[in-house]
């Protein structure tokens, strides 16, 4: 999934080009987000809690805001703290509104989506893209295009400022409260609630440009599923673009991992203005976590424009997911593998390697590598403080720090792909890299080792490696910077790796992205901490 950013600086508040790598990483090739008008159809009791002081940069902003005096529209966001660096978040989500004309039809629906930086955990600068051109359910994929830009500023964890200037020549200041009680969201420390973790962005990769913001909200035992999508014969016009937008409210106890939603169409209302809306229910849905990473929902509509269609979506997360999320109460964990015969451990003495940047400038397909660790022994509880070094080959096959590798090089003296990270309260770190390549005798993998109590003196907890689904290492291989190397024939399979071969079911990363706008690889490393 892509989130395509404008080629020229169209937008007061254009993304920094080393930026951009990540939007092509985080979203579709559409774009993530979307936003609900829940407030009318949730009991008065699941309106915003008191008011708390903002922390920093942190995850609890996520959730559903509106504007009471527009009830019926409003935003949906996911909040990702320090994703692009120290004190620099991300944000993205999606604004369900209509049109500037209204009508008390489906084809009055609107929809944008937002995607920025969130600097601090207080002011997001942030660009609307628009998508147009989808059908319900199917491809085609759809790609947005920047249509405005804003600024989502907050006051504290229950209520926010969004500022909008739209390339049409819309302008205005919306007052945003949440819509359900503050979960996560503190006035100290860091907050973690394996339920909330779950909420966020999900989307089907094979109709990207369409999907789904979900909340799961402990506080209000309530779940709220906003769906961005477009009509169901994918016809647009000047008087109908298309666009459509479900909501959809479940009973949620903690624990639940598939949840019933009653879904919601609504009509009648106008851009950002106190119109009022009718919601209709219109069918109902399942929708079943099967991972931190995966879900399954199941929909059948009864009535309004899309009565009789029923399906099933395969959905996966549109960013990597937070450390906090552990599905069910065990975890598994990580197999030991060996260092292999390049792991030049002398590095570790050297504290330049203390570096989230590993590559040193090697080129190759831009690669995040995101790392949980969380307590086998203790509920998957995150592990913090915990040092971890990981190194890998480069795109032709060659590992820094040795002589005779591949084709003959001699890379002494050198530790490109290599690094250490320490995590966080969150038990993830992160590492900037490119896409592995290869060498003869082996498949596509990552080294790492786990230094509890970020004890890198000591003897490694935990050594293993991390394998990559093959058809996104074939789509890499062919992609222009890796075609001369071309596919690695020597090993073409798990079962015929001479470390993967009893398998890989806690060793394979979940990878999202393209070779054009590079690639997120997430992995839950389970320790007996």
């Amino acid at each position: 999934m892509t989130i395509k950013t404008p080629k020229t600086p169209r937008h007061p508040y254009p993304v920094r080009p080393d930026r951009r790598r990540w939007l092509g990483m985080l979203g579709g090739a559409g774009a993530m987000g979307a936003a609900a008008a829940l407030a009318p159809v949730l009991p008065p009791a699941f309106k915003a809690s008191a008011a708390t002081l903002l922390v920093n940069n942190q995850r609890g902003l996520s959730g559903t805001w509106y504007d009471p005096a527009t009830s019926g529209q409003g935003l949906v966001i996911e909040a990702l703290p320090d994703l692009l660096g120290a004190g620099v978040g991300f944000v993205f989500g999606g604004w369900f509104t209509f049109s500037t004309e209204g009508g008390a039809t489906p084809a009055s629906q609107c929809w944008y989506t937002l995607t920025g930086e969130l600097r601090d955990g207080v002011d997001a600068e942030l660009v609307i893209y628009r998508n147009l051109g989808g059908r319900f359910d199917a491809t085609p994929i759809t790609f947005s295009a920047g249509f405005g830009s804003a600024t989502l500023s907050f006051a504290d964890c229950d209520t926010a400022t969004l500022t909008y200037r739209f390339d049409d020549g819309r302008t205005g200041t919306i007052a945003l409260q949440r819509l359900l009680p503050n979960a996560v969201c503190g006035t100290s420390g860091s907050s973690a609630d394996v339920d909330f973790a779950y909420s966020g962005a999900w989307y089907d990769p094979d109709t990207s440009g369409q999907g789904l913001l979900v909340e799961l909200n402990p506080g209000a035992l309530s779940a709220g599923l906003c769906w961005y999508t477009y009509r169901g014969d994918g016809a647009q016009s000047a008087a109908d673009p298309g666009q459509r937008w479900y909501t959809g409210q479940a009973v949620f106890a903690p624990g639940d991992r598939s949840m019933a939603f009653t879904l919601y169409a609504s009509t009648g209302g106008q851009f950002d203005a106190p119109t009022a809306v009718t919601h209709t229910e219109v069918g109902v849905a399942e929708l079943s976590f099967t991972s931190c990473s995966s879900a399954v929902l199941t929909y059948r509509f009864e009535t309004g424009e899309l009565a009789g269609r029923a399906g099933s979506i395969r959905l996966v997360r549109g960013a990597p997911a937070p450390g906090d999320c552990a599905f069910g109460t065990s975890c598994a964990l990580i197999p030991s593998e060996t260092e292999g015969p390049y792991p030049l451990s002398s590095v570790l003495a050297d504290s330049t390697i203390v570096r989230s940047d590993i590559t040193a400038g090697k080129t190759g397909v831009p690669l995040t590598l995101v790392l949980r660790l969380v307590n086998a022994n203790g509920g998957c509880a995150p592990i913090a403080n915990a040092a971890v070094y990981a190194w890998h080959c480069d795109k032709d096959g060659v590992y820094s720090g040795y002589a005779n590798q591949t084709g003959g090089v001699d890379a002494r003296g050198q530790t490109f792909l290599r690094g250490v990270q320490v995590s966080g309260s969150d038990g993830q770190v992160v590492f900037s890299t490119i896409y592995p390549g290869w060498y003869a005798g082996r498949i596509t993998h990552i080294h790492f080792q786990v230094y509890l109590q970020n004890a890198l003196g000591a003897r490694a907890t935990v050594t293993s490696q991390i394998a990559f689904p093959p058809d996104v290492t074939t789509a890499v291989y062919n992609s222009a910077l890796y075609a001369g190397r071309g596919q690695n024939t020597s090993v073409t399979s798990f079962a015929s790796d001479n470390v993967f071969r009893d398998g890989v079911s806690y060793q394979l990363a979940n990878v999202a992205g393209t070779t054009s706008s590079g690639y997120v690889a997430t992995l839950i490393v389970g320790i007996g901490a």
